[in-house]
């Protein structure tokens, strides 16, 4: 039963291929068909699979924990491999000790003036003459009458022997003297091997489960990325939404925020430029220093840019309307993953496992909650609830625009 339900998880999430096929341990494929067996409520793979089909709300949390195995996964190979690197380098630490200490034996009868000090260094001598000398020889040495062999064949064993004793003894002296290099081939032989047995594990897996999945019923998502819009076209499509809810200068007394152009405040202001500002340092406010301090301050750190279209402008907006913290809180919570203020893999994960238009709209019923539970919603509601429709309308249209598909068939 493991390899269907693993197709199943595979048709959701193709990275996780990759990580089943490393685990030389094997208990990555188990863990990977329980998760499927836990949200699917069975072990059969065609009811599993009927039972995510008739269910988005299982597709979203298989997503999720398929997500958090893969994260665990990398986090443990990364480890091994970390593991494997430093054993190698103790045994090539171990091998060049050797080497050292027996030049530093030799260094230290030196220093006393024993005569054994001049052991190794005769018997070095005499082994690198004697090699060159023989090979010297044999390549020197005219062939016999009439091409015929210059040694009988008993006698050109004994020399095969001699050049064969002298090249292992002349391979001992030159590792003795300058180091030994042995040590790393090996360790690039291992490796290679590795490499070569992982590579085969892979294609054994992939080619198991493209016989084992069925075509799936739902769109494969991806841990990284989704291919869209250019990141600055994006931005400045979600910045000209915020700008126009924001508007000019604005210093109505009943707002805690106090004076404000663009939706900037004095105290955003000043953070950004290191110093105290004036009044009239915001009224002289540019749009191209709007634009960098919401990059910097709200567009960046909530990650908007990694968020699927519509959904960034929703977070960005918020975000900028009740600060940045509260905007990511409120987009975990909708997605259903653990509310910790910081955009991470798994919230990002989260978020594109939803369908758009869905995340969309919980996030505007959510926002208009906030702003029903706060004090001063007598004197900004409506304009509030004014804003949060408009995000929403123009949002919903940003995740419905062609080129952008939902992430669920």
């Amino acid at each position: 039963m493991a390899f269907p339900l693993v197709a199943i998880a595979a048709s959701l999430a193709p990275e996780i291929i990759r990580l089943i096929a490393g685990d030389r341990a094997g208990t990555l494929a188990g863990t990977v068909a329980d998760a499927v067996r836990q949200v699917a409520g069975t072990e059969d793979p065609a009811a599993a699979r009927a039972a995510l089909a008739a269910d988005t709300e299982k597709v979203n949390a298989l997503r999720i924990r398929l997500a958090e195995i893969a994260l665990e996964g990398e986090r443990l190979g990364a480890e091994r491999e970390a593991g494997q690197r430093n054993a190698a380098l103790d045994t090539l630490r171990a091998t060049l000790s050797d080497t050292q200490s027996a030049r530093a034996s030799m260094a230290e009868m030196l220093r006393g003036g024993s005569r054994l000090a001049w052991g190794p260094a005769t018997v070095s001598s005499l082994v690198v003459l004697g090699f060159f000398a023989v090979l010297i020889l044999l390549v020197t040495l005219d062939a016999g009458p009439g091409g015929a062999a210059r040694f009988d064949p008993q006698v050109a064993s004994v020399i095969n022997i001699t050049v064969g004793s002298l090249g292992a003894a002349f391979a001992a002296v030159v590792n003795f003297w300058i180091g030994s290099s042995q040590s790393s081939r090996e360790k690039d032989a291992i490796v290679g091997r590795l490499q070569d047995a992982q590579a085969q594990q892979v294609q054994a897996a992939m080619a198991t489960l493209r016989d084992a999945a069925p075509a799936p019923s739902v769109r494969p998502v991806s841990f990284l990325a989704a291919p869209g819009p250019a990141d600055e076209d994006r931005f400045e499509a979600c910045l000209d939404e915020v700008l126009k809810s924001e508007g000019g200068f604005v210093n109505h007394p009943a707002d805690p925020g106090g004076a404000t152009n663009m939706g900037i405040t004095l105290r955003t202001l000043s953070e950004f430029r290191d110093g105290e500002v004036t009044e009239a340092d915001m009224r002289a406010l540019t749009r191209a220093e709007a634009r960098e301090i919401y990059r910097v301050r709200y567009w960046t750190p909530m990650r908007c840019a990694e968020l699927p279209a519509g959904v960034d402008l929703m977070v960005f907006d918020f975000g900028v309307n009740a600060g940045p913290g509260r905007s990511v809180k409120m987009l975990q919570k909708a997605a259903g993953v653990s509310v910790d203020g910081s955009v991470g893999p798994i919230t990002l994960a989260a978020a594109r496992a939803c369908r758009a238009p869905d995340l969309i709209r919980r996030l505007a019923e959510a926002r208009m909650a906030y702003y029903r539970g706060l004090g001063t919603f007598p004197s900004f509601g409506r304009g509030w609830m004014r804003r949060v429709d408009a995000t929403r309308q123009v949002a919903l249209e940003m995740a419905t625009r062609p080129g952008t598909l939902p992430l669920v068939a």
